[in-house]
């Protein structure tokens, strides 16, 4: 029997990233240029942070559409509860009566985030950049996109997990996407919410987690899958490698891009087919409810299903194909 295979790690020659600026603004660097990753190739001015205020929020002394609140005044009440700004910014009042609070245009600065070479321009907007990257296969992730510097912290247990978010978010962590570790609970996920993370990735999660991370529309992703399961070794050396790098998130492939320099040599794979041949002890990801997201070892196979392992104690399960994948 042959199953489709998941590939791990992919080193990829010859890949084009497009670099966009939120609103219209001036592209710094011309076509045909290199690029490093914190080269600068564009600049606008943005406001970064917006809130819409709740329907019943009734302002205090609204006098113009776009008038300036420092950080800390009243802004008015929602029922009983005051509101303050939560910085400098403006309050506008939208068509549908409802208000939104802006933060104040600041200078919004565009980094290559890649080594390459500036393939073409859009002009005021956006630069396309040839560049090579690897990119680590997500089990699980959030359909969303980010692109920020990657933090990787040590597979600690559960008790340091928090004591590592909370020493480092004793900084900026906005424009961060950070590696908790093997296993991420959803405290941990909401102390990275609340902290302002671009992203979270981890090795697993629970299924009630993962749909948290959904709900407050953050990037998440999880390399093994579902439950608790240890990141791969070879992903977790890559992700040591590669900390404080800049590195792309895409949510909507499952996978997280990581440029390298053009003087990076590439790891060796195996490359097998898309079809592996089913042997027992091979790692697998099952895609059958209520196993979703697992990764096992296959026990045994029979013509149409395949019996899995998901912990040397358990009795294996049966898994129908087409529902699950081989790990490369």
């Amino acid at each position: 029997m042959y199953i489709p295979v998941i590939s791990k790690l992919q080193f990829n020659e010859n890949v084009f990233i497009e670099r966009v600026l939120p609103v219209e603004g001036e592209i710094q660097v011309e076509q045909g240029k290199d690029v490093v990753p914190y080269d600068h190739t564009g600049v606008c001015m943005y406001s970064h942070r917006v809130v819409n205020l709740p329907k019943n929020f009734k302002p205090k002394s609204f006098k113009k559409d776009g008038q300036f609140f420092y950080y800390g005044v009243d802004l008015g009440k929602v029922d009983s509860s005051k509101v303050t700004a939560p910085y400098n910014g403006n309050l506008f009042k939208k068509e549908d009566g409802t208000f939104l609070y802006k933060e104040v245009e600041g200078k919004y600065i565009l980094l290559s985030g890649v080594w390459g070479n500036v393939d073409k321009i859009i002009e005021k907007r956006s630069v396309l950049i040839k560049t090579r990257t690897y990119d680590l296969n997500l089990v699980a992730a959030t359909n969303l996109t980010f692109a920020g510097e990657l933090i990787v912290f040590p597979n600690p247990s559960h008790v340091l997990e928090k004591f590592y978010l909370d020493e480092f978010t004793s900084g900026a962590a906005d424009g961060k996407i950070v590696y908790v570790g093997n296993h991420v609970t959803i405290n941990l996920l909401n102390e990275a919410i609340k902290y302002g993370l671009g992203g979270v990735i981890a090795g697993s999660a629970d299924k009630r987690t993962f749909q948290y991370a959904r709900k407050n529309n953050i990037c998440f992703g999880l390399f093994s899958g579902f439950g608790d399961i240890p990141t791969p070794d070879d992903v977790y050396k890559v992700l040591n490698e590669v900390t404080n790098r800049y590195v792309f998130f895409q949510g909507e492939r499952s996978i997280l891009r990581i440029p390298m320099p053009p003087e990076a040599t590439p790891v060796k794979m195996k490359t097998s087919g898309p079809l592996k041949f089913v042997k027992k002890g091979m790692q697998v990801v099952v895609l059958q409810k209520p196993y979703f997201g697992k990764i096992g070892i296959v026990d045994r196979n029979t013509e149409s299903s395949i019996f899995v392992k998901f912990n040397s104690t358990e009795n294996a399960v049966e898994v129908r194909v087409p529902n699950v994948y081989a790990i490369d």
